[in-house]
């Protein structure tokens, strides 16, 4: 994104992108960084809106939230209190800020064996990233609401389409060649195929589009 801005264009107002591009770090990017509004599901995302997900009383994420206290409770309603916080570092140097909440006593509970697999002697623990909630939650707004919806449905036929014919009409389905100048070289030999193609389309259709009109006594 900062390349495309740096050298070619002004970022459009909404980024388009599959669930492999969803996490908090390119969230934050496309929204802080860029200021643009990312329409970009995750990984979980097609999962949780499955009624089979929310229905489920064992996922923490269906938990109910007390604001005020800062606690979740359990599916039995016993109290998940904040305990600490962490931060997690990735590889890449990104910082993930956690908040861990432990069950006040899991002993005696009968929904123990469904609920977790740890030791008979501990609590239930979960952590939460808020920052990450917020995310999901922004996300899960603008795929909903219609205008937004609509553009994210867009990137199916904008850029699947794309790809299929890649491998399905011109059988490309692999690389031939190692190395990255030679990949690189391949990959544009085929890309040009799909540009070339769809520039004769878009001709075509511009010459039956002028015949229509031609033949409505519209231009001459």
């Amino acid at each position: 994104m900062t390349t495309l801005k740096e050298r070619f264009f002004e970022l459009p107002n909404y980024i388009v992108a599959d669930a492999g591009y969803g996490g908090e770090e390119n969230y934050q990017a496309v929204l802080e960084d860029h200021e643009r509004t990312p329409l970009i599901t995750y990984a979980m995302y097609h999962k949780e809106q499955k009624k089979k997900f929310k229905r489920n009383p064992f996922f923490p994420a269906n938990w109910p939230y007390q604001e005020l206290k800062d606690t979740f409770l359990c599916p039995d309603g016993r109290k998940m209190i904040f305990r600490n916080y962490s931060i997690r570092t990735d590889k890449y140097g990104f910082k993930r800020y956690l908040k861990r909440y432990e069950c006040e006593d899991c002993s005696n509970c009968p929904l123990r064996s469904k609920c977790t697999k740890a030791k008979s002697d501990k609590n239930r623990e979960i952590q939460k990233n808020m920052n990450w909630e917020y995310f999901k939650a922004t996300i899960q707004q603008l795929l909903s609401e219609e205008e937004t919806g609509k553009l994210y449905r867009q990137r199916k036929i904008d850029v699947e389409l794309a790809f299929g014919h890649l491998k399905a009409c011109l059988g490309f389905t692999r690389f031939f060649v190692r190395g990255k100048q030679q990949t690189h070289n391949e990959i544009g030999f085929a890309l040009m195929a799909v540009n070339l193609r769809k520039y004769r389309l878009s001709k075509l259709e511009n010459k039956k589009d002028s015949s229509i009109l031609r033949f409505l006594g519209l231009t001459s």
